[in-house]
């Protein structure tokens, strides 16, 4: 294999301690890695959790490149999740397994069982971790839709028809299988229409158009013991003939049934339709005359201290000239503003007397009928003088400035524009209900929201609005995707180092890569949805100045 190849981790486990008084545990694995001898643990990223259970499969995967002339340490952390804080800290710890990448590919099947530590009297009685590396071709860009749906599913339960999900995996070289997709659940039907999903061909079938594929069809139950209904296997050759409008069934069958008397099957999926198309990437967006906008919203309310006192989150270092405010618009203005061709950003406060009357959304050079900012430099400059004008008040509100940045976004969208709201704030959101609504209705836009939080305030309500752990919702809404990344400051940055010239390459390298990581599959995401392909290039094919090769992110 040669260095800098890329592959795809999975991992599983088998059993798990129950931590949880009357259920099995809810949980997540964290993924750590960590280059030579004498390197730094570093998150690499977190997988879903899963409910109630001690052998959880996980369908978030790892990407990470290999490299022959470094040691790659990995550190597999695994977690009770108890709530939806991103505190580690809160949740239980189940146990924790390390090995390094070239472990994993030294061995013939590229996979490795690893015992949980601590264990009780001999390794692995606490459980063990299944992890596995398959290298990612880079042969196709193909994405394949697939819009499922079911008929006439068996009843798992005693007083209303099945709950159905499905499942799907790939076949493994050894003949085992790796879970890629796990569907919702719909309530009590027999003939459940999931949702259509897309996924990447290298993520389905590693490329491999004739790697069997197994889906598997279950009956939801709260306790984590999901009844089994059928399962049927198929290509993606196979699945690709439904392209042409061709609609596919295939039976489900339990395999205990079968010698049953009369029987055919437990129902049976439809595969309603199937689009392929070659994947597109931010880079070709980018390529094609994509503009990023960046508004700013700058938290000024009261809660964040006086600006004179070296206690306040305001207040600016006599020799260094910087705080956690200009910390976050640096790190993340100085990216950004690269792919905005007039480099003029927008900057709001909230939360302050402006006049003598609390405004929860005014300019931070003072006009309101041109309230951008030329560069990084001079919103920051806006930001400091803003600072001697107002008085910090209360209460915190978000839903007005927000809605403010996302109107001025539709006024000048197009289809190679796309807006970035950074709101750096200290917590402690008053309306958070208007909020929830106001970035429901935004996930239809070309729209991304980063919520920067600063100082050690309250953050429960950022973590709810991030919602990692399912789809931000308002009343019956749910958002159209997911839009909102969350990011404390205080992470990746010491508060008492707020100097942007002097923090540590790394650090901010880290904050960027935590800030900005989703906003390019939010932007190809949008851009897919809404049918917006790339326009024909019209900036030089060796531009390079994108999010992965500067900021390696």
């Amino acid at each position: 294999m040669e260095s800098g190849a890329e592959f795809e981790v999975t991992v599983c486990c088998s059993g798990l301690r129950a931590l949880d008084k009357f259920s099995h545990s809810d949980p997540m694995c964290v993924l750590y890695t960590k280059c030579g001898i004498r390197g730094s643990w570093v998150e690499e990223g977190r997988t879903e959790s899963v409910k109630n259970t001690g052998d959880p499969e996980w369908q978030k995967s790892f990407n990470l490149k290999y490299y022959f002339h470094q040691k790659q340490s990995l550190r597999f952390s695994l977690y009770d999740v108890d709530s939806n804080s991103t505190d580690l800290g809160d949740h239980d710890n189940l146990g924790t397994a390390e090995c390094t990448l070239a472990q994993i590919l030294a061995t013939q099947e590229n996979k490795v069982s690893l015992p949980l530590s601590p264990y009780h009297h001999s390794p692995g009685d606490c459980g063990s971790l299944l992890v596995r590396a398959v290298e990612v071709s880079d042969g196709t860009r193909d994405r394949v839709t697939l819009d499922l749906t079911a008929q006439n599913l068996d009843k798992k339960d005693l007083f209303s028809e099945s709950d159905p999900f499905y499942c799907v995996y790939r076949r493994n070289t050894d003949g085992t299988d790796t879970l890629v997709y796990r569907s919702e659940w719909i309530k009590d039907t027999a003939s459940p229409d999931w949702a259509p999903i897309t996924l990447d061909c290298a993520k389905l079938c590693l490329g491999d158009w004739t790697r069997n594929l197994r889906i598997e069809v279950y009956d939801w139950d709260m306790d984590g013991g999901h009844d089994f209904i059928g399962d049927c296997n198929t290509t993606m050759d196979e699945l690709a003939q439904g392209e042409d409008f061709q609609i596919l069934q295939f039976d489900l069958i339990n395999p205990k049934k079968v010698e049953k008397k009369g029987y055919q099957n437990s129902g049976q999926i439809v595969v309603k339709s199937v689009k392929i198309e070659q994947d597109t990437t931010f880079l070709d967006y980018v390529r094609g005359g994509l503009k990023i906008n960046l508004s700013v919203a700058v938290d000024m309310t009261g809660s964040n201290g006086d600006p004179d006192s070296p206690q306040s989150l305001h207040y600016i270092h006599p020799r260094t000239g910087e705080n956690a405010y200009t910390t976050a618009i640096r790190t993340v203005g100085e990216i950004l503003q690269d792919y905005d061709f007039d480099k003029k950003i927008m900057g709001m406060g909230f939360g302050s007397k402006v006049g003598g009357v609390v405004s929860h959304c005014f300019p931070l050079n003072g006009h309101a009928r041109n309230p951008y900012c030329k560069g990084v430099e001079g919103l920051v400059s806006s930001y400091m003088d803003t600072l001697n004008k107002v008085t910090l008040a209360e209460p915190t509100c978000y839903s007005q400035v927000l809605q403010y940045a996302a109107d001025d976004a539709m006024r000048a969208s197009n289809d190679v524009e796309y807006t970035v709201i950074l709101l750096i704030t200290d917590g402690g959101v008053t309306d958070f209900q208007e909020t929830k609504q106001a970035l429901v209705k935004m996930s239809k836009q070309p729209i991304s929201v980063v919520l920067v939080g600063v100082g050690e305030g309250d953050m429960g309500a950022l973590v709810q609005l991030d919602s990692d752990r399912a789809r931000l919702s308002w009343g019956q809404e749910q958002a159209d995707r997911d839009i909102v990344q969350f990011v404390e400051l205080n992470k990746y940055i010491d508060p008492a180092k707020y100097n942007h010239e002097e923090e540590p390459p790394e650090a901010r390298h880290r904050l960027a890569r935590a800030v900005l990581q989703e906003i390019p599959r939010q932007v190809t995401e949008y851009m897919r949805k809404n049918g917006i392909s790339p326009r024909v290039p019209d900036i030089p094919d060796d531009f390079q100045e994108d999010f992965d090769k500067k900021f390696k992110i």
